[in-house]
Protein backbone atom coordinates (compact mmCIF):
# COMPACT_ATOMS: atom_id res chain seq x y z
CA UNK A 1 0.00 0.00 0.00
CA UNK A 2 1.20 3.19 -1.34
CA UNK A 3 0.41 6.54 0.98
CA UNK A 4 0.36 10.04 -0.56
CA UNK A 5 -0.18 13.35 1.18
CA UNK A 6 -0.44 15.27 -2.11
CA UNK A 7 -2.32 18.18 -1.96
CA UNK A 8 -2.63 18.07 1.96
CA UNK A 9 -2.39 21.31 3.97
CA UNK A 10 -0.59 19.83 7.38
CA UNK A 11 0.52 22.15 10.39
CA UNK A 12 2.65 20.64 13.21
CA UNK A 13 3.32 21.95 16.64
CA UNK A 14 6.43 21.48 17.91
CA UNK A 15 7.84 20.38 14.63
CA UNK A 16 11.47 20.81 15.63
CA UNK A 17 11.41 17.95 18.57
CA UNK A 18 12.39 14.68 17.72
CA UNK A 19 9.31 12.98 16.66
CA UNK A 20 8.43 16.58 15.29
CA UNK A 21 11.07 17.01 12.19
CA UNK A 22 10.98 12.93 11.51
CA UNK A 23 6.91 13.55 10.65
CA UNK A 24 7.80 16.70 8.73
CA UNK A 25 10.62 15.39 6.66
CA UNK A 26 8.25 12.43 5.99
CA UNK A 27 5.33 14.53 5.31
CA UNK A 28 7.00 16.72 3.09
CA UNK A 29 8.60 13.95 1.01
CA UNK A 30 4.80 12.38 0.53
CA UNK A 31 3.84 15.74 -1.63
CA UNK A 32 2.11 17.71 1.49
CA UNK A 33 2.53 21.15 2.26
CA UNK A 34 3.79 21.34 5.77
CA UNK A 35 3.51 24.02 8.56
CA UNK A 36 5.28 23.75 11.75
CA UNK A 37 5.96 25.59 15.02
CA UNK A 38 8.79 25.65 17.27
CA UNK A 39 9.92 27.92 20.72
CA UNK A 40 13.86 27.94 20.41
CA UNK A 41 15.61 25.31 17.75
CA UNK A 42 16.14 27.48 15.25
CA UNK A 43 18.93 25.56 13.59
CA UNK A 44 17.15 22.64 13.24
CA UNK A 45 14.22 24.51 11.92
CA UNK A 46 16.41 26.13 9.13
CA UNK A 47 17.07 22.82 8.14
CA UNK A 48 13.54 21.53 8.03
CA UNK A 49 12.85 24.92 5.94
CA UNK A 50 15.64 23.74 3.62
CA UNK A 51 13.65 20.22 3.10
CA UNK A 52 10.70 22.11 2.05
CA UNK A 53 8.57 23.08 5.29
CA UNK A 54 7.61 26.39 6.72
CA UNK A 55 8.54 26.72 10.30
CA UNK A 56 7.04 29.84 12.79
CA UNK A 57 8.40 30.65 15.98
CA UNK A 58 6.21 31.80 18.87
CA UNK A 59 5.32 30.51 22.52
CA UNK A 60 2.44 28.42 22.92
CA UNK A 61 2.12 28.63 26.58
CA UNK A 62 1.08 32.78 25.12
CA UNK A 63 -2.39 33.21 24.34
CA UNK A 64 -1.54 36.72 22.52
CA UNK A 65 0.80 35.22 20.33
CA UNK A 66 -1.34 32.33 19.02
CA UNK A 67 -3.94 34.67 18.79
CA UNK A 68 -1.14 36.51 16.06
CA UNK A 69 -0.43 33.60 14.70
CA UNK A 70 -3.58 31.93 13.91
CA UNK A 71 -4.44 35.38 11.93
CA UNK A 72 -1.49 35.08 10.00
CA UNK A 73 -2.38 31.87 9.27
CA UNK A 74 -6.03 32.58 8.07
CA UNK A 75 -4.35 35.10 5.46
CA UNK A 76 -2.15 32.57 3.80
CA UNK A 77 -3.43 29.29 3.94
CA UNK A 78 -7.18 29.04 2.17
CA UNK A 79 -7.43 25.15 4.43
CA UNK A 80 -6.19 22.86 6.65
CA UNK A 81 -6.36 18.89 6.57
CA UNK A 82 -4.23 18.15 9.09
CA UNK A 83 -3.89 19.59 12.71
CA UNK A 84 -1.26 17.69 15.06
CA UNK A 85 -0.73 19.19 18.49
CA UNK A 86 2.47 18.02 19.31
CA UNK A 87 4.20 20.32 21.38
CA UNK A 88 4.84 19.73 24.92
CA UNK A 89 6.56 20.52 28.14
CA UNK A 90 8.01 18.92 30.89
CA UNK A 91 8.80 20.73 34.53
CA UNK A 92 8.70 18.12 37.06
CA UNK A 93 8.91 18.21 40.60
CA UNK A 94 7.12 16.31 43.39
CA UNK A 95 4.02 17.86 44.69
CA UNK A 96 5.56 19.13 47.60
CA UNK A 97 8.23 20.80 45.97
CA UNK A 98 6.27 21.93 42.49
CA UNK A 99 5.81 25.39 42.29
CA UNK A 100 2.22 27.17 40.47
CA UNK A 101 4.13 28.82 37.76
CA UNK A 102 5.45 24.92 36.76
CA UNK A 103 1.91 23.89 37.26
CA UNK A 104 0.92 27.09 35.27
CA UNK A 105 3.41 26.84 32.23
CA UNK A 106 2.52 22.71 31.82
CA UNK A 107 -0.87 23.45 31.65
CA UNK A 108 -0.94 26.26 28.74
CA UNK A 109 1.78 24.45 26.88
CA UNK A 110 0.20 20.94 26.17
CA UNK A 111 -3.35 21.58 27.44
CA UNK A 112 -4.58 24.78 26.72
CA UNK A 113 -2.81 25.66 23.66
CA UNK A 114 -4.22 22.52 21.91
CA UNK A 115 -7.88 23.89 23.34
CA UNK A 116 -7.11 27.50 21.39
CA UNK A 117 -5.04 26.68 18.58
CA UNK A 118 -8.00 23.76 17.42
CA UNK A 119 -10.62 27.13 18.30
CA UNK A 120 -8.90 29.31 16.25
CA UNK A 121 -8.29 27.36 13.43
CA UNK A 122 -11.33 25.51 13.35
CA UNK A 123 -12.80 27.77 10.05
CA UNK A 124 -9.96 26.53 8.08
CA UNK A 125 -10.33 22.56 9.45
CA UNK A 126 -14.03 23.14 8.18
CA UNK A 127 -13.21 24.52 4.73
CA UNK A 128 -12.03 20.94 3.30
CA UNK A 129 -13.45 17.91 4.75
CA UNK A 130 -13.20 15.17 5.85
CA UNK A 131 -10.21 16.64 8.39
CA UNK A 132 -7.85 15.69 11.12
CA UNK A 133 -7.21 16.52 14.37
CA UNK A 134 -4.08 14.40 16.47
CA UNK A 135 -2.67 14.80 19.35
CA UNK A 136 0.39 13.41 20.90
CA UNK A 137 -0.62 12.08 24.76
CA UNK A 138 1.33 10.14 27.11
CA UNK A 139 0.89 6.73 29.46
CA UNK A 140 1.34 9.29 32.34
CA UNK A 141 -2.01 10.41 31.35
CA UNK A 142 -3.71 7.25 32.14
CA UNK A 143 -1.69 5.60 34.88
CA UNK A 144 -0.02 8.92 36.25
CA UNK A 145 3.48 9.34 36.81
CA UNK A 146 5.20 10.51 40.54
CA UNK A 147 7.44 13.49 40.05
CA UNK A 148 5.63 14.96 37.29
CA UNK A 149 1.67 15.32 38.67
CA UNK A 150 1.61 18.61 35.91
CA UNK A 151 2.81 16.52 33.09
CA UNK A 152 0.32 13.65 34.10
CA UNK A 153 -2.84 16.05 34.73
CA UNK A 154 -2.12 17.60 31.20
CA UNK A 155 -1.72 14.50 29.30
CA UNK A 156 -4.86 13.02 30.57
CA UNK A 157 -6.73 16.38 30.02
CA UNK A 158 -5.94 16.24 26.63
CA UNK A 159 -6.96 12.53 26.21
CA UNK A 160 -10.64 13.68 27.51
CA UNK A 161 -10.32 16.49 25.50
CA UNK A 162 -9.81 14.70 22.48
CA UNK A 163 -12.50 11.96 23.23
CA UNK A 164 -15.15 14.69 23.46
CA UNK A 165 -13.97 16.54 20.65
CA UNK A 166 -14.48 13.28 18.06
CA UNK A 167 -17.90 13.50 19.57
CA UNK A 168 -18.28 17.46 18.70
CA UNK A 169 -17.09 17.48 15.73
CA UNK A 170 -17.79 14.27 14.27
CA UNK A 171 -21.30 15.35 12.58
CA UNK A 172 -19.27 18.36 11.03
CA UNK A 173 -16.90 15.57 9.70
CA UNK A 174 -13.93 16.04 11.24
CA UNK A 175 -12.07 13.06 13.12
CA UNK A 176 -10.33 13.51 16.27
CA UNK A 177 -7.78 11.00 17.27
CA UNK A 178 -4.85 10.58 20.01
CA UNK A 179 -1.56 8.65 19.71
CA UNK A 180 0.27 7.62 22.49
CA UNK A 181 4.00 7.70 20.98
CA UNK A 182 5.75 5.64 24.50
CA UNK A 183 8.73 6.29 25.83
CA UNK A 184 11.04 7.85 23.45
CA UNK A 185 14.97 9.37 24.02
CA UNK A 186 14.22 13.19 23.14
CA UNK A 187 14.84 16.45 24.51
CA UNK A 188 12.47 16.08 27.02
CA UNK A 189 13.81 13.09 28.23
CA UNK A 190 17.18 13.60 28.41
CA UNK A 191 17.20 14.31 32.08
CA UNK A 192 15.48 11.77 33.24
CA UNK A 193 17.37 9.62 35.80
CA UNK A 194 18.73 6.60 34.34
CA UNK A 195 16.93 4.40 36.99
CA UNK A 196 13.75 5.43 35.77
CA UNK A 197 14.89 4.72 31.84
CA UNK A 198 16.54 1.13 32.96
CA UNK A 199 12.61 0.72 34.49
CA UNK A 200 10.83 1.80 31.43
CA UNK A 201 12.50 -0.64 29.55
CA UNK A 202 12.09 -3.09 31.91
CA UNK A 203 8.48 -2.95 31.69
CA UNK A 204 8.55 -2.86 28.21
CA UNK A 205 7.47 -6.27 26.31
CA UNK A 206 10.06 -5.41 23.75
CA UNK A 207 12.67 -4.28 26.22
CA UNK A 208 13.07 -1.01 23.84
CA UNK A 209 12.49 2.51 23.75
CA UNK A 210 10.12 4.07 20.96
CA UNK A 211 11.12 4.66 17.42
CA UNK A 212 10.30 7.76 16.31
CA UNK A 213 10.59 7.09 12.74
CA UNK A 214 8.07 4.37 13.14
CA UNK A 215 5.71 6.51 15.17
CA UNK A 216 6.03 9.43 12.49
CA UNK A 217 5.09 6.99 10.12
CA UNK A 218 2.08 5.87 11.97
CA UNK A 219 0.83 9.42 12.11
CA UNK A 220 1.47 9.67 8.28
CA UNK A 221 -0.87 6.59 7.67
CA UNK A 222 -3.14 8.19 9.75
CA UNK A 223 -3.15 11.56 7.97
CA UNK A 224 -3.74 9.65 4.37
CA UNK A 225 -7.11 8.54 3.12
CA UNK A 226 -6.39 4.99 4.43
CA UNK A 227 -8.05 6.07 7.33
CA UNK A 228 -11.51 8.17 7.24
CA UNK A 229 -14.02 6.10 9.37
CA UNK A 230 -11.80 6.42 12.73
CA UNK A 231 -12.29 8.90 15.61
CA UNK A 232 -12.24 9.33 19.37
CA UNK A 233 -9.63 6.68 19.70
CA UNK A 234 -6.07 6.39 21.45
CA UNK A 235 -3.08 4.80 19.52
CA UNK A 236 -0.70 3.54 21.88
CA UNK A 237 2.84 2.61 20.98
CA UNK A 238 3.25 0.37 23.92
CA UNK A 239 1.14 -2.70 25.52
CA UNK A 240 2.46 -1.87 28.92
CA UNK A 241 -0.98 -2.08 31.78
CA UNK A 242 -2.27 0.80 32.62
Amino acid sequence: MELSLKDKTILITGGTSQLGRAFVRKAVRQGARVFFTYLKAAKTAQELERAGAQGFSFDLADVKAIDAFAVMFKEKVEFLDILIHNAALTADSFIEKMLESEWDNVMRVNLKAPFYLTQKLLPLLLRKTPSKIFTLVSRAGLSGLAGAANYAASKGGLIAMTKTLAKELGRKKILVNAVNPGFMRSSMTANVPEEILRRNLEESPLKTFSDPDEVADFLLFLSSDQMRQVTGQVFHFESRPF
